[in-house]
């Protein structure tokens, strides 16, 4: 498949040919200085990747004809929301990038009483379009065959809410808290997960039991402190590695 890749909506394909539109188009032309005849790699979001041609390029529009198409074997399966607090610097890009590039599903940022970072209104809207081109560059960039959805900036209340049903973690560095390795191995195979992450100083305690009272359950990682960005990175890697285990096991 091709070196370059770009999400589109289906929407953007019709009678075998796909148009690439805006800041996609922009990177086509003036940044890789792509032209007629140059390959590219196009995914919709439905775990296939075409193979396009390019036919006419210009700064705000690219056409290119599908050549071929493959269906991507997917990675381990497991839905895991990062419920991140937010964080001063450039942290929360961090967590979204990287995290985005390991497998996390989803990404809703929250407010907490402890965040050095403060947004709302036109400010957050800003800020959340800017966390969503990272995690669509991130997923281009790692082959991902989905772009992960970034939500907020909501209250941690709120957020909490929204979980639904899924099973919830809080990473709380506390000696009465359970490993989350421990906590792993006591569950069978998960398909859904959502982990709560603090900001730089972790929850309040009045957090922690907001997140009890939502039917969290409180989890560390090790006897170290780990910044925030880190954190979510560590717990996100030890559910992935435990769903490869569970799908590799014999049934």
């Amino acid at each position: 498949m091709p070196k370059h890749r770009f999400f589109v909506s289906p929407e953007q394909f019709s009678d075998g040919i796909v148009r690439i539109v805006g800041e996609d188009a922009r990177q086509i032309r003036v940044v890789l200085r792509l032209q007629r005849g140059d390959e590219v790699g196009v995914l919709d979001g439905s775990g296939r990747e075409y193979r396009c041609v390019l036919e006419q390029v210009s700064v705000g529009e690219v056409m290119a004809r599908v050549a071929s198409w493959e269906l991507i074997p997917q990675d381990a399966e497991m839905h895991i929301t990062v419920i991140q607090a937010l964080a001063k610097g450039d942290k929360v890009e961090q967590v979204i990038q990287h995290g985005t590039e390991i497998g996390v599903s989803r990404f809703v940022l929250v407010q907490t009483e402890r965040s050095v970072m403060r947004l709302d209104g036109e400010r957050a809207r800003s800020r959340v379009e800017r966390w969503r081109r990272i995690a669509k560059e991130a997923a281009e960039q790692a082959h991902c065959l989905r772009i992960p959805e970034v939500e907020g900036v909501w209250s941690l209340p709120y957020a909490l809410r929204q979980m639904g049903e899924t099973p919830l973690l809080a990473l709380h560095p506390d000696e009465s808290c359970s490993s989350l390795a421990d906590w792993v191995r006591a569950r069978p195979v998960l398909e859904a997960v959502a982990l709560v992450v603090g900001p730089e100083g972790g929850l309040t305690e009045e957090e922690v039991r907001l997140c009890q009272q939502h039917g969290a359950t409180c989890v560390s990682l090790m006897r170290r402190i780990l910044r925030t960005e880190t954190a979510a990175l560590v717990a996100v890697s030890q559910l992935l590695i435990a769903a490869s285990l569970w799908q590799s096991e014999p049934r």
